[in-house]
């Protein structure tokens, strides 16, 4: 059976009174898997140093300062605070768990309090343990070359269609362009026609009015 974790508290000396139930190594006797670290006042815990326990292998870890607006070096505990929300500078790193930070703003007689809600907070971490999904397999990776070429692939396809797309529009214009001198041609064949006809009709009838002319001049030179 693997090792249960062990939970970190950051524990300002003037909050919740644990100094008779603290042993040599600083574990909370009252509260199994609950290691109190100790300092003069809650506003000089970094959040380095949660990160840095949480590397450490530590399941959580407790911030417990002084009741806001009762700390004894004035803004200690509201600095930390703000810290841990995002407020003040220097935050927490995004890549850190939220879930295994919590913070307490305790007096030196709320003792009682401070234990019951490290045990709920240590109940709860333990849960996030368990709950721990199994690693995911991971596939190996494709050789660099096979993925290129799905790519490469599309590409090649595309321009293919591209050159269908044009020579078919150049085959269309052509046969555009052939039907509209066709229809051209018609139309000059038919104006040709048409005022060759024209002409015909008018040499016709100035032959036969001269004709008639002259056949009027001969009958008038009878009659003489």
């Amino acid at each position: 059976m693997a090792e249960e974790k062990t939970v970190i508290t950051l524990i300002c000396e003037r909050a919740a009174d644990v100094n008779d139930i603290l042993d040599k190594s600083g574990n909370v006797q009252s509260v199994p898997g609950l290691k109190a670290i100790k300092l003069p006042c809650s506003g000089m815990i970094q959040p380095l140093m949660i990160e840095a326990a949480l590397k450490a292998g530590a399941a959580g870890v407790i911030v417990c300062g002084c009741q806001i607006g009762d700390c004894y070096f004035r803004e200690g505990n509201r600095m930390i605070r703000e810290r841990l929300l995002g407020e003040r500078p220097p935050n927490l790193k995004k890549t850190v768990d939220r879930r295994r930070v919590t913070a307490l703003w305790l007096s030196r007689l709320q003792r009682g309090r401070f234990e019951s809600e490290a045990k709920e907070f240590i109940a709860y971490v333990k849960n996030l343990d368990d709950a721990k999904p199994a690693p995911a397999k991971v596939e190996p990776a494709k050789p660099a070359a096979k993925a290129e070429e799905k790519p490469a692939a599309k590409a090649e396809e595309k321009a293919a269609a591209q050159t269908e797309e044009k020579a078919a529009a150049k085959s269309e214009e052509k046969a555009a362009a052939k039907s509209e001198e066709k229809a051209a041609a018609k139309s000059e064949e038919k104006a040709a026609k048409a005022e060759e006809k024209s002409t015909k009709s008018k040499d016709k009838a100035k032959s036969e009015g001269e004709a008639s002319d002259k056949e009027q001049a001969e009958s008038e030179e009878k009659k003489e």
